[in-house]
């Protein structure tokens, strides 16, 4: 979907712990980036291919990925983009980095989450835990709130701990975009907060991703993607005083 001049929504389904889900990645460009953000799982490949081209992108000359986080169903992907082209540059905040690159195990494979998976058949559960345990890339540049990238008209990095300790989202300056990961999401058409299962490890405590919204009130958004529900679009700046007043956390895993 067009969100605007050079910046795509796409629309990825996939089943995830038995159950089928759609995310939504953004693709922007200019005449020398072209920009994924977060990449889906293995599986999602030929669909970002697919769409990529409809939106008159060529896929060969994907440049550069961004990973909101640290979860599955935003870096799993990333590994058979490289096996494509191994010169696509991953980008990521400095606190998921280590999760993202296998240094460290990925915060959401716990013994809660693997009680969560144990009434799946056995072949769900066991490519479930191989996408984690294989899934880890090379981060060749870490990202830092407030950052200004210079592509695509210009992209702020935002920082905004809390789901995992390096979630991020970004703005982009031109169609004044929010991109926002997993930092809200999207339930019966109508924005919500975060996911009530954030990281709480590494200083990082649940409530921190209700407070992390607050730096959006520097911004004027006229959009906001988020990955659990794709666009929203409706008086946003004032929905998120709303989400941040109500202080409530979603789950899309029920």
């Amino acid at each position: 979907m067009k969100i605007a001049d050079n910046l795509e929504m796409l629309e990825l389904h996939m089943k995830v712990m038995g159950v089928e889900r759609i995310v939504y990645p953004t693709l922007m460009w200019d005449d020398d980036n072209i920009i994924l953000v977060d990449t889906g799982i293995p599986s999602s490949l030929e669909m970002i291919k697919k769409q990529t081209e409809t939106a008159g992108v060529s896929f060969a000359k994907l440049n550069k990925i961004i990973a909101t986080q640290q979860d599955i169903d935003h870096i799993a992907g990333i590994k058979g983009i490289l096996s494509e082209n191994p010169e696509v540059m991953v980008l990521a905040h400095e606190e998921d980095k280590p999760y993202i690159q296998g240094e460290k195990k990925v915060k959401r494979l716990n013994s809660k989450f693997m009680d969560r998976i144990k009434d799946l058949p056995e072949e769900e559960r066991s490519r479930i835990v191989d996408m984690f345990e294989n899934s880890s890339v090379k981060v060749n540049s870490t990202l830092s709130d407030g950052e200004v990238l210079p592509y695509c008209g210009g992209i702020t990095v935002i920082h905004t701990p809390g789901h995992t300790p390096g979630h991020i989202c970004l703005y982009h300056q031109m169609s004044k975009t929010l991109i926002a990961g997993d930092a809200m999401n999207i339930l019966h058409g109508q924005l919500v907060g975060p996911n009530e299962d954030p990281m709480s490890e590494d200083g990082v405590k649940a409530n921190d991703a209700i407070d992390s919204l607050k730096k959006f009130k520097d911004y004027d958004i006229v959009s906001i993607i988020t990955y659990h529900g794709g666009l929203f679009n409706d008086k946003p700046n004032e929905r998120i005083k709303e989400v941040i007043r109500d202080r409530k956390f979603y789950s899309y895993m029920k």
